[in-house]
């Protein structure tokens, strides 16, 4: 028995005769290829609105007019490391980060910094130092949940030393974990919009921390830009029952915030 060619697909069904909905939601833990558009920005111009924020909350270390080490984790094309070495030139900066490309590129534009290849989630591939500050931004929102990769982290700040986190965090005791996906992309889904809460930190940081405070800004004051930006999954500000909130064009908003770990 045979059956014609023009016989419709089944809905949600590729050309291919593959669902969409076959395309794996739970990929690799904080890795994603969407991030390889940082090779199209120069890390030497590239100014993102937490930038200042973060080297305020590093600079107030109790040790900050010393030569610090500073390790930025999910470093990207580097543009953070840069940022930091401008205005600290006497910090000994580096930079991990789990895309090859990305360290690559990071490493010929910033020779004065160091980055390596590593995934914060696996302890093997990280770098045997410790830094006196340790920053992961924009980077917990790719995890979906804190034990494949804080205490990892932690390990890596040295003794008085701090962490800094910057991503999406909820002041109400509610985890949220979510992917998206471009409609007419290849299907993937991906992380990097999950909202854990203060909550859930408090109770992970409790005993392997001495100390940490939540900053939650007001986004509207950072630069965030109000138009829709060229990739629709970038965050932009939009209007909140509560005042301004970052969100995408999935229509998702969440509330962003800046984790201090004195460890």
């Amino acid at each position: 028995m045979t059956t014609s060619d023009n016989t419709p697909d089944a809905p949600g069904a590729t050309s291919a005769g593959t669902s969409l909905w076959e395309h794996d939601w739970r990929h690799t833990e904080g890795a994603r290829s969407i991030d390889l558009r940082y090779l199209q920005r120069d890390p030497h111009t590239t100014q993102r609105p937490y930038f200042a924020p973060v080297l305020r909350l590093a600079a107030g270390h109790k040790r900050f007019d010393e030569k610090l080490r500073l390790l930025d984790v999910g470093c990207a094309n580097g543009a953070f490391a840069r940022y930091v070495l401008e205005r600290r030139p006497r910090w000994d900066v580096s930079g991990i980060d789990v895309l090859p490309e990305l360290v690559d590129a990071a490493s010929a534009a910033l020779p004065q910094a160091s980055f390596s290849v590593a995934s914060i989630c696996e302890p093997r591939s990280l770098p045997s130092l410790q830094a006196d500050i340790v920053t992961a931004l924009t980077v917990p929102s790719h995890f979906d949940t804190l034990d494949v990769w804080l205490p990892h982290l932690l390990r890596m700040v040295a003794a008085d030393g701090m962490a800094i986190l910057y991503g999406p965090m909820n002041p109400s005791p509610v985890d949220l974990v979510c992917r998206l996906r471009h409609a007419e992309g290849d299907g993937e889904w991906l992380p990097g919009w999950n909202v854990l809460s203060q909550q859930t930190y408090d109770s992970f940081l409790t005993g392997r921390a001495r100390s940490w405070d939540f900053h939650y800004p007001s986004v509207a004051d950072m630069g965030y830009p109000t138009g829709d930006p060229a990739d629709d999954l970038s965050s932009r500000l939009v209007s909140a029952q509560d005042g301004p909130r970052l969100g995408n064009a999935s229509g998702l908003t969440y509330r962003m915030a800046f984790l201090e770990i004195h460890v």
